[in-house]
């Protein structure tokens, strides 16, 4: 992908570890199991740290794929992480319950573009009936936590309006993206 951006090829890419329902196994790194099957572990410790080690192995293939948009030069000489916006997310907040809302997602690059890093936003806040995260006196996040992934707590907040906002910094001119309400501010 990175060598497609460089030479020009594709301004666009999407890489995927398999479906929602049949992400594949990294027998490589010692997982079997789907990450499907995994995230259906039901509380063995087991297959949670599987879990666990395969979305580390997910997060540090897209750390490596910034680097290298990070140390690789467009035709201007340019890093090419500040001309590409870079994705990293699931459908899916809690594969448990299959909840679908307040997704986690990370946005990375794409300073060239106006966009502005360094925060973390949670679009929850911002709601007026939100009360907190659950968490127990054992510091673990509850049950109710997990609530927050199969409900929207802030019902304004949809993942077109980041999609929306993508679309608008590649020069597509547009006003909705899907059911988009609004642009995110960036």
């Amino acid at each position: 992908m990175v060598l497609a951006f460089q030479t020009d090829t594709t301004r666009v890419a999407t890489f995927s570890l398999g479906g929602e329902g049949s992400a594949f196994a990294i027998p490589e790194i010692g997982i079997t199991e789907s990450r499907h099957q995994l995230s259906h572990h039901g509380g063995d410790a087991g297959y949670m740290e599987k879990l666990t080690n395969y979305d580390t192995f997910a997060i540090e293939q897209f750390s490596y794929f910034l680097s290298r948009l990070a140390e690789t030069k467009d035709f201007n000489g340019k890093p090419l992480l500040g001309s590409t916006m870079s994705l990293f997310g699931s459908g899916m907040c809690y594969g448990h319950s299959h909840g679908n809302a307040n997704l986690p997602l990370v946005l990375a690059g794409g300073s060239d573009l106006g966009l502005k890093h360094g925060t973390h936003i949670d679009f929850n806040r911002a709601a007026a009936n939100f009360k907190g995260y659950s968490v127990g006196a054992d510091g673990a996040l509850t049950s109710a936590h997990y609530q927050v992934c199969s409900r929207p707590v802030n019902t304004d907040a949809h993942m077109s309006n980041l999609l929306l906002l993508m679309a608008q910094r590649m020069g597509v001119e547009t006003e909705r993206f899907g059911d988009s309400n609004k642009v995110v501010a960036l």
